[in-house]
């Protein structure tokens, strides 16, 4: 029966018009201080990504510019925490350089998944990151830049912009843009997912019935 076919077809017109807020966006380094007037104090990193992500196991790796190679590593644990499509968590990084250097942040699969140097960039010649040239930042700190600083990454996720700014530590930076926010509104993709469950509904009911003279008949179905 043709009903039969149109069942599954509804179904997966459901499923594939669910709203789209749930896409998963991948942790990146999202601001980071290291050096400030005086001695350095504060020095941290922090990580950006999607709520509720596990990063235990992940570890933020602390690379010398001079050579190339790691000089510390800060083993992550906890998750990141609520946010309205983005979460930030961040990790004190006392002894941070002040560059050239770089840090690198690996995943819990040993993979590099963001490496970002600061005041020049280089190439990693040991760990994890080796053979690898880490992104160098637009704009960096010096001996006077104010305490309670940092460096902050704003904008869209398809462009390179940071600024410097107040420190905002374990907060989304103020002008990061979400990807969500560039997504189908919410209220149009629940009129896409009424549709097709509409669709799912008006299948499963043809194919309950049967034609008698041209005309539908629906029978109940007996319960078992």
């Amino acid at each position: 029966m043709a009903s039969d076919r149109l069942a599954p077809m509804a179904l997966l017109l459901l499923v594939c018009t669910l709203p789209a807020r749930a896409t998963w966006i991948s942790p990146f380094i999202s601001e980071l201080h290291y050096d400030n007037a005086g001695s350095d104090v504060g020095e941290f990193v922090a990580v950006s990504g999607s709520p509720g992500l596990d990063l235990s196991g992940w570890q933020i790796v602390l690379y010398n510019g001079a050579n190339g190679s790691p000089y510390d590593a800060l083993p992550l644990t906890g998750m990141l925490g609520a946010g309205n499509g983005l979460a930030e968590v961040h990790w004190t990084a006392g002894g941070m350089q002040n560059g050239p250097d770089a840090v690198a942040l690996i995943s819990a699969a040993d993979a590099v998944i963001d490496f970002v140097a600061y005041e020049g960039a280089f190439v990693a010649t040991e760990g994890l990151a080796a053979g690898m040239t880490a992104r160098a930042l637009p704009i960096a700190e010096g001996s006077a830049t104010p305490v309670g600083s940092s460096l902050q990454r704003v904008g869209s996720l398809a462009d390179w912009t940071w600024s410097t700014g107040p420190a905002s530590a374990g907060v989304v930076n103020v002008g990061l843009v979400s990807p969500s926010q560039g997504r189908v509104p919410i209220v149009a993709s629940w009129l896409v997912w009424f549709s097709g469950l509409l669709g799912l509904a008006l299948a499963t009911a043809m194919g309950r019935g049967r034609k008698r003279g041209g005309v539908m008949v629906f029978t109940p179905q007996r319960m078992i």
